[in-house]
């Protein structure tokens, strides 16, 4: 043991304090003082301008300066149904309209049977025109159409001659029948004719030898024997020199023969004229029976127009006015109208009445199809009942009015139209408000000169006064009143801004200055029925 720890050397377990104080030295590096010293302030105060100069912005920007004013507002009256809102006058006329009894052709009238206020059913005749011209059309046309029926039964039996022609070519087997034995009679000919050559060589022989022996014993025979055998020699040369001649002949004609039979056979195997009449025929019956037809729409025309001499009346109801008199030309409706006109009668139905109304502009916001009126006029001691059915969509610039139709319910028959009506327009039904909606709804109104009119539309100015800039809002426009304001239904807030001065050079975006209000438009002076919505 005591060996051991001599042999230990603890001079290892030393520690040099001055070459790790160096090297930590080295190591460790002090911080530069420049962040600290400059970059941290000057944030901060570049900061500060910054916050600056964004509160001070709008007064810094240039911006356009503006007066605004305020969106008027009011709650929405709700009135009882049945309450009265309003009157006006009108006049009776048909629902939806007159109807017109007219010519459907041209003529002269030649008896009216109807006269104003009477009632007619429909198809009853109201007018009658001369209808001579029309009934010699009539003949006419029936004519025309039997001449054109002979005219398919002939084409029929053309045809059914062509048919059976070609089913059954008779004609042409018989000519082919007569062109084969002619053909066979002529080499027949031609085959007898070397053998009747040979008879007439012959007899010319025996001719010129009998001739040759009279002559030699010409002392001893008479004369006229002597000129009987030449004459019979000279008979003898000249039947055989027929017989030689007729040969050349006899093959000119065997070989036309020959072509004629050939010729025939191919026309019977190709039929081409009894195939060509075939169709020709059935041609000719297909034109046949469209000029028929053609026949049969001119008879139909004619009996058409016949018909149309009498007027007749297109509905069940009552005349309204007459509008021809006898002897009068009346055009037909397809025709031109250059020589007169076609309408002959007006007409209406009793139980089909309305009154057209002259609303004034400021009542028209109050007028909803539905609407229920009760009607009142001279003619009647008590009011009818009526109810709104079409609201017209061009006013009366001279009037200051725009036309209502109101329908009557079950109108009595003494009255008539262009009877003078006055027309009361009651309150339609509301809708009950719910529980939690305890007040009617919000209407809105703003001046009438504010609205401009664009390609969208109509529109206005508003100011944004959070970002302090120029909005420009579509906006529907309702009934006007009779202050200046116009009702706005969709487009605005009842706290909206409008702009009054200073919106001629303005665009959307554009930066404004508020530098007031005006609430004239608004005050109790202008509207007292109307309040003023403020927006803090």
């Amino acid at each position: 043991m005591a060996n051991a720890h001599s042999q230990l050397d603890l001079s290892q377990l030393a520690v040099n304090r001055t070459s790790a104080s160096k090297s930590m030295t080295k190591a460790v590096k002090r911080p530069s003082r420049w962040l600290t010293r400059y970059v941290a302030p000057a944030a901060v105060v570049l900061a500060f301008v910054g916050l600056f100069m964004w509160s001070a912005r709008s007064s810094l920007l240039p911006a356009q300066r503006v007066t605004v004013t305020p969106v008027v507002v009011t709650r929405a009256e709700i009135k009882q149904e049945g309450t009265p809102l309003f009157q006006a006058a009108g006049w009776v006329e048909p629902r939806p309209m007159a109807v017109t009894a007219s010519a459907l052709t041209g003529g002269v009238i030649d008896q009216v049977h109807v006269i104003e206020g009477q009632h007619v059913v429909r198809g009853e005749p109201v007018a009658t025109l001369i209808d001579t011209d029309a009934r010699i059309a009539m003949a006419e046309a029936q004519a025309d159409l039997k001449l054109q029926e002979a005219e398919v039964r002939r084409a029929e039996a053309t045809l059914i001659a062509a048919k059976a022609n070609l089913a059954q070519p008779v004609q042409l087997q018989a000519e082919l029948a007569n062109a084969e034995a002619e053909l066979r009679a002529a080499q027949t000919e031609l085959h007898r004719l070397p053998f009747e050559a040979e008879m007439a060589r012959t007899q010319r022989d025996l001719a010129e030898e009998n001739d040759r022996s009279r002559q030699q014993a010409s002392g001893a025979i008479a004369g006229r024997l002597l000129r009987e055998s030449a004459a019979v020699l000279a008979s003898a040369e000249s039947t055989l020199a027929e017989v030689v001649a007729r040969e050349p002949q006899l093959r000119h004609q065997l070989a036309s023969l020959q072509q004629r039979r050939d010729a025939l056979d191919a026309r019977l195997r190709l039929m081409t004229e009894e195939t060509r009449a075939a169709a020709e025929g059935d041609a000719n019956l297909a034109m046949a029976k469209a000029r028929v037809d053609q026949s049969r729409l001119r008879v139909d025309t004619a009996k058409l127009r016949l018909e149309r001499m009498q007027v007749c009346s297109p509905i069940d109801g009552c005349v309204l006015s007459v509008e021809a008199r006898p002897g009068q030309w009346v055009s037909g409706a397809a025709e031109s109208a250059g020589r007169g006109g076609s309408a002959v009668a007006g007409l209406y139905d009793p139980k089909m009445l309305q009154i057209r109304v002259d609303v004034r502009l400021e009542d028209v916001p109050h007028v909803v199809i539905g609407q229920p009126a009760q009607i009142e006029t001279a003619a009647l001691g008590t009011t009818i009942d009526g109810e709104v059915v079409s609201i017209t969509t061009f006013a009366d610039i001279q009037k200051n009015t725009l036309q209502v139709k109101v329908a009557v319910a079950d109108p009595p028959e003494v009255l008539k139209p262009e009877m003078l009506a006055k027309v009361t327009f009651l309150a339609p039904p509301s809708v009950e408000p719910s529980e939690g909606e305890k007040q009617p709804p919000l209407r809105l109104f703003i001046p009438k000169q504010l609205v401009s009119q664009g390609e969208s539309g109509s529109a206005v100015w508003t100011a944004d006064l959070a970002a302090s800039t120029a909005v420009r809002k579509g906006v529907s426009i309702g009934g006007p009143t009779s202050d200046g304001l116009v009702e706005v239904t969709t487009g605005l807030n009842p706290t909206d801004k409008l702009i009054v001065t200073g919106r001629e050079s303005l665009s959307d975006g554009a930066r404004v200055f508020v530098v007031g209000e005006d609430t004239s438009w608004g005050s109790s002076e202008t509207l007292p029925e109307l309040r003023t919505a403020q927006a803090k």
